[in-house]
């Protein structure tokens, strides 16, 4: 009973505790705009930011994604189907960016989640 459901970071298949901490930006300007094979996903309490935050597990890396992206994450995180679908390596992650024009923060980065 406690296992299944206090044992954080079992969900996934990959073991992402070595695994370095980027932003997506960094992903985008390396490798340019790709789809991503997805590892896994998890949040995390960002003290600093003083909310959850949304993480990707792909490419050797922990990539912090977009707030907006947070309701997926979780989505993705109560579903036995969409976690069976990421262990068996059928979940993409397709780099996006636009213009925010709101707030000024110039070129964003974000994504869809997609079959592959």
């Amino acid at each position: 009973m406690f296992n299944e459901n206090f044992t954080h970071g079992s969900m996934f298949t990959v073991d992402s505790s070595d695994f370095p901490f980027v932003s997506l930006k960094e992903i985008v300007t390396e490798n340019g705009h790709q789809t991503l094979k997805v590892d896994g996903v998890f949040t995390f309490y960002s003290t600093k930011a003083k909310k959850n935050r949304p993480v990707l597990v792909a490419d050797g890396h922990k990539i912090n994604l977009p707030d907006h992206c947070l309701k997926d994450v979780i989505k993705i995180m109560e579903n036995p189907e969409y976690i069976k679908a990421i262990n068996e390596g059928h979940c993409g992650f397709k780099t996006t960016e636009y213009e925010d024009t709101n707030f000024g923060h110039g070129t964003c980065y974000s994504g869809l989640f997609v079959d592959i």
